[in-house]
Protein backbone atom coordinates (compact mmCIF):
# COMPACT_ATOMS: atom_id res chain seq x y z
CA UNK A 1 0.00 0.00 0.00
CA UNK A 2 1.26 3.12 -1.26
CA UNK A 3 1.77 6.22 1.49
CA UNK A 4 1.88 9.60 1.14
CA UNK A 5 5.88 9.98 1.54
CA UNK A 6 6.26 7.27 -1.25
CA UNK A 7 4.93 9.49 -3.98
CA UNK A 8 7.75 11.61 -5.94
CA UNK A 9 8.39 14.63 -3.58
CA UNK A 10 7.25 16.91 -6.26
CA UNK A 11 3.81 15.28 -6.75
CA UNK A 12 3.76 14.98 -3.04
CA UNK A 13 3.76 19.03 -2.66
CA UNK A 14 1.63 19.21 -5.35
CA UNK A 15 -1.54 16.80 -3.26
CA UNK A 16 -0.74 18.63 -0.63
CA UNK A 17 -0.91 22.23 -1.75
CA UNK A 18 -4.27 21.17 -3.51
CA UNK A 19 -5.81 19.93 -0.17
CA UNK A 20 -3.68 22.32 2.34
CA UNK A 21 -7.40 22.82 3.50
CA UNK A 22 -8.32 19.69 4.53
CA UNK A 23 -4.67 19.07 6.18
CA UNK A 24 -1.89 16.44 5.84
CA UNK A 25 -4.17 13.82 7.58
CA UNK A 26 -6.67 14.16 4.98
CA UNK A 27 -4.21 13.90 2.04
CA UNK A 28 -2.48 10.56 4.25
CA UNK A 29 -6.10 9.21 3.51
CA UNK A 30 -6.52 9.98 0.07
CA UNK A 31 -3.53 8.14 -0.85
CA UNK A 32 -4.19 5.14 1.49
CA UNK A 33 -7.77 5.01 -0.02
CA UNK A 34 -6.69 5.23 -3.23
CA UNK A 35 -5.43 1.72 -3.40
CA UNK A 36 -6.79 -0.45 -6.29
CA UNK A 37 -9.19 2.45 -7.02
CA UNK A 38 -7.59 3.63 -10.14
CA UNK A 39 -8.60 7.51 -11.22
CA UNK A 40 -11.36 7.37 -13.65
CA UNK A 41 -11.11 9.57 -17.27
CA UNK A 42 -13.72 11.23 -18.43
CA UNK A 43 -17.20 9.84 -19.84
CA UNK A 44 -17.63 9.35 -23.32
CA UNK A 45 -19.14 12.56 -24.85
CA UNK A 46 -23.20 12.05 -26.27
CA UNK A 47 -23.60 11.26 -29.54
CA UNK A 48 -22.74 8.07 -32.08
CA UNK A 49 -19.10 7.46 -33.25
CA UNK A 50 -18.06 9.39 -36.49
CA UNK A 51 -16.81 12.90 -37.45
CA UNK A 52 -17.93 15.48 -36.09
CA UNK A 53 -19.23 18.52 -37.55
CA UNK A 54 -20.70 22.28 -37.02
CA UNK A 55 -23.83 22.66 -38.65
CA UNK A 56 -25.75 26.54 -39.08
CA UNK A 57 -28.93 26.71 -37.73
CA UNK A 58 -32.32 28.93 -38.55
CA UNK A 59 -31.53 30.67 -35.01
CA UNK A 60 -28.05 32.07 -36.16
CA UNK A 61 -25.97 29.65 -34.50
CA UNK A 62 -23.51 26.44 -34.96
CA UNK A 63 -24.28 23.02 -33.78
CA UNK A 64 -22.13 20.53 -33.59
CA UNK A 65 -23.69 17.32 -35.79
CA UNK A 66 -22.60 13.57 -35.92
CA UNK A 67 -24.07 11.53 -38.57
CA UNK A 68 -26.81 12.85 -38.94
CA UNK A 69 -27.48 13.31 -35.00
CA UNK A 70 -27.70 17.01 -33.79
CA UNK A 71 -25.68 16.53 -30.69
CA UNK A 72 -26.83 19.84 -28.39
CA UNK A 73 -30.35 18.59 -29.40
CA UNK A 74 -32.88 17.37 -26.84
CA UNK A 75 -35.32 15.57 -29.62
CA UNK A 76 -36.00 15.94 -32.72
CA UNK A 77 -39.33 15.63 -35.14
CA UNK A 78 -39.79 16.38 -38.21
CA UNK A 79 -36.39 18.07 -38.96
CA UNK A 80 -36.33 20.12 -36.03
CA UNK A 81 -34.38 19.96 -32.36
CA UNK A 82 -35.43 21.08 -29.44
CA UNK A 83 -33.30 22.43 -27.54
CA UNK A 84 -32.19 23.32 -23.72
CA UNK A 85 -29.69 25.81 -22.23
CA UNK A 86 -29.50 26.99 -18.51
CA UNK A 87 -27.94 30.40 -18.31
CA UNK A 88 -26.93 31.97 -14.44
CA UNK A 89 -25.57 35.31 -14.04
CA UNK A 90 -24.27 37.15 -10.72
CA UNK A 91 -26.64 40.45 -9.49
CA UNK A 92 -24.64 43.52 -9.25
CA UNK A 93 -25.11 47.30 -8.39
CA UNK A 94 -24.79 47.76 -11.95
CA UNK A 95 -26.67 45.53 -13.94
CA UNK A 96 -26.38 41.11 -14.11
CA UNK A 97 -22.50 40.18 -14.61
CA UNK A 98 -21.17 36.52 -16.39
CA UNK A 99 -19.79 34.73 -13.76
CA UNK A 100 -16.77 33.13 -15.43
CA UNK A 101 -15.57 31.60 -11.97
CA UNK A 102 -13.18 31.90 -9.50
CA UNK A 103 -13.38 32.84 -6.20
CA UNK A 104 -16.36 35.79 -4.85
CA UNK A 105 -15.14 38.21 -2.03
CA UNK A 106 -18.86 39.01 -1.45
CA UNK A 107 -21.91 37.03 -1.36
CA UNK A 108 -23.60 37.61 -4.64
CA UNK A 109 -27.08 37.39 -5.36
CA UNK A 110 -27.44 34.73 -8.44
CA UNK A 111 -30.00 34.58 -11.50
CA UNK A 112 -31.03 32.01 -13.62
CA UNK A 113 -33.29 30.33 -15.97
CA UNK A 114 -33.69 27.18 -18.28
CA UNK A 115 -34.05 28.65 -22.29
CA UNK A 116 -36.33 26.41 -24.50
CA UNK A 117 -36.11 26.62 -28.44
CA UNK A 118 -36.47 24.77 -31.61
CA UNK A 119 -33.51 24.55 -34.59
CA UNK A 120 -33.69 23.31 -37.98
CA UNK A 121 -30.41 22.70 -39.54
CA UNK A 122 -29.87 25.17 -42.41
CA UNK A 123 -26.73 24.03 -44.22
CA UNK A 124 -24.19 21.87 -44.49
CA UNK A 125 -21.62 21.09 -41.93
CA UNK A 126 -18.17 22.67 -41.82
CA UNK A 127 -14.94 22.33 -39.66
CA UNK A 128 -15.79 22.81 -35.53
CA UNK A 129 -12.50 24.77 -35.46
CA UNK A 130 -13.71 27.27 -38.20
CA UNK A 131 -16.66 28.68 -36.13
CA UNK A 132 -15.99 31.25 -33.96
CA UNK A 133 -16.68 30.76 -30.40
CA UNK A 134 -19.34 33.75 -30.13
CA UNK A 135 -21.66 31.51 -32.94
CA UNK A 136 -21.43 28.13 -31.21
CA UNK A 137 -24.38 26.94 -29.17
CA UNK A 138 -23.90 26.16 -25.43
CA UNK A 139 -27.16 23.92 -25.81
CA UNK A 140 -26.89 20.39 -24.36
CA UNK A 141 -24.93 18.89 -21.80
CA UNK A 142 -21.74 20.20 -20.44
CA UNK A 143 -19.26 18.05 -21.79
CA UNK A 144 -20.11 19.47 -25.75
CA UNK A 145 -18.96 22.89 -24.82
CA UNK A 146 -15.44 21.13 -24.20
CA UNK A 147 -16.40 19.06 -28.23
CA UNK A 148 -15.44 22.18 -29.82
CA UNK A 149 -12.04 22.87 -30.87
CA UNK A 150 -10.23 25.55 -28.19
CA UNK A 151 -9.66 28.67 -29.43
CA UNK A 152 -5.65 29.75 -29.94
CA UNK A 153 -3.44 30.54 -27.76
CA UNK A 154 -2.99 33.74 -26.85
CA UNK A 155 0.80 33.75 -26.93
CA UNK A 156 3.28 32.81 -30.27
CA UNK A 157 5.08 30.69 -27.92
CA UNK A 158 2.14 28.41 -26.35
CA UNK A 159 0.86 28.36 -30.06
CA UNK A 160 3.85 26.84 -31.30
CA UNK A 161 3.98 24.38 -29.23
CA UNK A 162 0.34 23.37 -29.55
CA UNK A 163 0.88 22.70 -33.07
CA UNK A 164 3.67 20.41 -32.53
CA UNK A 165 2.10 18.37 -30.28
CA UNK A 166 -0.91 18.21 -32.76
CA UNK A 167 1.54 17.66 -35.69
CA UNK A 168 3.36 14.52 -33.73
CA UNK A 169 0.26 13.08 -31.62
CA UNK A 170 -2.51 14.33 -33.37
CA UNK A 171 -5.55 16.85 -31.38
CA UNK A 172 -7.21 15.30 -28.61
CA UNK A 173 -6.55 14.96 -25.83
CA UNK A 174 -3.30 12.47 -24.82
CA UNK A 175 -4.40 10.99 -22.31
CA UNK A 176 -7.89 10.32 -22.41
CA UNK A 177 -8.62 10.66 -25.53
CA UNK A 178 -12.02 12.04 -25.73
CA UNK A 179 -12.04 15.70 -26.29
CA UNK A 180 -9.91 17.56 -28.21
CA UNK A 181 -6.61 18.92 -26.69
CA UNK A 182 -7.16 22.21 -25.12
CA UNK A 183 -4.18 22.46 -22.57
CA UNK A 184 -0.43 22.34 -23.17
CA UNK A 185 0.78 20.27 -19.92
CA UNK A 186 4.07 20.69 -18.70
CA UNK A 187 5.69 19.25 -16.01
CA UNK A 188 5.98 22.33 -13.00
CA UNK A 189 9.48 21.03 -11.68
CA UNK A 190 11.06 20.68 -14.96
CA UNK A 191 9.30 23.12 -17.50
CA UNK A 192 8.86 19.97 -19.83
CA UNK A 193 5.81 19.74 -21.58
CA UNK A 194 4.16 16.42 -21.24
CA UNK A 195 1.45 16.32 -23.55
CA UNK A 196 -1.82 17.55 -25.06
CA UNK A 197 -4.97 17.75 -22.79
CA UNK A 198 -8.41 18.36 -22.47
CA UNK A 199 -9.99 21.10 -19.85
CA UNK A 200 -11.57 17.67 -18.15
CA UNK A 201 -8.18 16.39 -17.70
CA UNK A 202 -6.31 18.84 -17.00
CA UNK A 203 -8.29 20.30 -14.20
CA UNK A 204 -7.69 16.89 -12.25
CA UNK A 205 -4.61 15.33 -13.07
CA UNK A 206 -2.29 16.44 -10.26
CA UNK A 207 -5.05 15.07 -8.08
CA UNK A 208 -3.72 11.76 -8.69
CA UNK A 209 -2.85 9.93 -5.62
CA UNK A 210 -1.04 6.57 -7.63
CA UNK A 211 2.15 5.66 -7.82
CA UNK A 212 1.04 3.20 -11.15
CA UNK A 213 -1.63 1.23 -12.27
CA UNK A 214 -3.80 3.92 -13.11
CA UNK A 215 -4.18 5.98 -16.39
CA UNK A 216 -3.32 9.46 -15.18
CA UNK A 217 0.19 7.69 -12.88
CA UNK A 218 0.95 6.26 -16.24
CA UNK A 219 0.81 9.88 -17.90
CA UNK A 220 2.77 10.91 -14.92
CA UNK A 221 5.44 8.59 -15.64
CA UNK A 222 5.55 8.08 -18.89
CA UNK A 223 4.33 11.26 -20.72
CA UNK A 224 3.39 11.24 -23.80
CA UNK A 225 5.20 14.19 -25.24
CA UNK A 226 8.52 13.60 -23.24
CA UNK A 227 10.38 11.96 -26.98
CA UNK A 228 9.72 15.97 -28.07
CA UNK A 229 12.27 17.47 -25.72
CA UNK A 230 9.62 20.43 -26.04
CA UNK A 231 10.17 23.19 -22.90
CA UNK A 232 7.41 25.03 -21.33
CA UNK A 233 8.10 28.86 -21.59
CA UNK A 234 8.87 29.98 -18.14
CA UNK A 235 7.40 33.27 -18.42
CA UNK A 236 3.91 31.59 -19.28
CA UNK A 237 4.24 29.40 -15.82
CA UNK A 238 1.45 30.11 -12.98
CA UNK A 239 2.84 31.44 -10.10
CA UNK A 240 0.80 31.70 -6.67
CA UNK A 241 0.22 34.93 -5.33
CA UNK A 242 2.78 34.95 -2.53
CA UNK A 243 -0.55 35.61 -0.04
CA UNK A 244 -1.81 32.50 -1.23
CA UNK A 245 1.51 30.97 -0.51
CA UNK A 246 1.15 31.77 2.96
CA UNK A 247 -2.22 30.70 3.55
CA UNK A 248 -1.27 27.31 2.62
CA UNK A 249 1.39 27.23 4.72
CA UNK A 250 -0.35 28.42 7.77
CA UNK A 251 -3.13 25.31 6.86
CA UNK A 252 -0.61 22.85 6.56
CA UNK A 253 1.93 24.45 8.98
CA UNK A 254 5.06 23.99 6.61
CA UNK A 255 5.87 25.04 3.15
CA UNK A 256 5.08 21.64 0.79
CA UNK A 257 7.65 23.36 -1.62
CA UNK A 258 10.58 23.95 0.25
CA UNK A 259 13.72 23.01 -1.31
CA UNK A 260 11.79 22.37 -4.55
CA UNK A 261 10.72 24.85 -7.20
CA UNK A 262 7.53 26.62 -5.94
CA UNK A 263 5.46 26.46 -9.23
CA UNK A 264 2.42 23.92 -8.35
Amino acid sequence: MVSLDELPPYRRAQLLWRWSHQGVAFVEGLVRDAAKRPCRLPTSPPGPPGKTLAVPGDDDRFHLERTGRVLCGETEAAGVWSHRQHCGWIEREHGPQEWKGGRLDDKPVWGSLVVEWPVRPTGPGVDPGTVDRADRCHGGRYELVHLWPPPPARTASIRRLRTALVDALGADCHLCGLYPGAMVDHDHQTGQVRGLLCAFCNRVLEECPHLTDCPRADYLLVPPAAGLNLIYPASQQWRPKESTRQRVIEQLGFDPFEGLHRTP
